[in-house]
């Protein structure tokens, strides 16, 4: 009886990885989709085209729908269903690493130019708040942060194969750069970056409400009061928002960051074939 419990204990943990990318893969794969096809939908209209922070945002999108058609996808077929797209295909290998991490800085650096722009509007300074809402930089930081995280992720592209059967990096000494690298810098920096911004942006906002009660009450005028009752509102939808994407952001950032850690830590570990199906 203890080795048939053993044995369908060991079974269920070596099915559930590839139920859980099938299941969890495909939701985020539709959801994901639907999500970004509708931003690109808002972000293209003309009311909010024009403004540096959507251009960022909709730069995102376009760059997202890319990491969930091939990053994902490839992804839920190799690790969910099986079908060894990765293993089998030295391009498709090389290709798929190259994106995972290219994408996956790109659309955060995007996503951190847009906070970005959002805070320096809302700042007490005059200067600072002038560098904001500049469509032609908007380009131009796109256009820079492209080329730059291309060629830092562009290694992926030469030392990935699927020379050994299995679609991994080389061995070595470059394994464990990479690994600590991603770690470190896919991981680990943008929940940390995204904290600070969101914290810095509600301050602001705060601080914005404050001037505007000021004003209110050393002009004693009420004209002021529809914008002040309009930032209240945005204080509190900006609270919200910051606050669901810090804690979106940790547990999707950090548990991975772990694990490449506790990877490199542990490889040369003696492990038993039970504790590898855990892992």
């Amino acid at each position: 009886m203890n080795i048939t419990t053993e044995s369908s204990i060991s079974n269920a943990i070596l099915i559930a990885p590839y139920q859980l990318n099938i299941w969890l893969g495909c939701f985020i794969l539709i959801t994901g989709n639907i999500s970004t096809i509708g931003n690109i939908i808002v972000f293209s209209s003309r009311s909010f085209r024009n403004r540096a922070c959507t251009i960022y945002l909709l730069a995102e999108a376009f760059v997202l729908i890319f990491f969930f058609n091939f990053v994902l996808l490839t992804r839920t077929l190799q690790k969910g269903f099986q079908i060894p797209l990765l293993n089998r295909y030295d391009v498709i290998c090389r290709l798929r690493y190259f994106a995972s991490q290219y994408i996956n800085l790109l659309a955060i650096n995007l996503f951190i130019f847009a906070s970005l722009d959002r805070l320096l509007s809302t700042h007490r300074s005059p200067v600072y708040r002038q560098l904001s809402g500049q469509i032609n930089l908007a380009y131009k930081l796109i256009l820079v942060c492209t080329i730059i995280w291309f060629l830092v992720s562009c290694h992926r592209f030469i030392f990935y194969s699927t020379f050994t059967g299995q679609c991994i990096a080389q061995d070595g000494v470059y394994a464990i750069f990479d690994n600590y690298f991603e770690a470190i810098v896919s991981g680990l920096c943008p929940p940390i970056i995204i904290f600070i911004l969101a914290y810095s942006l509600m301050r602001n906002v705060r601080n914005t409400i404050q001037r505007q009660i000021v004003h209110v009450h050393t002009e004693h005028t009420s004209r002021s009061a529809p914008n002040l009752k309009f930032l209240r509102k945005t204080d509190k939808q900006l609270t919200h928002m910051l606050l669901w994407q810090t804690l979106v952001a940790i547990p999707a950032f950090v548990p991975y960051t772990i694990e490449l850690i506790y990877i490199n830590i542990s490889q040369y570990w003696s492990k038993s074939d039970q504790w590898l199906a855990w892992e």
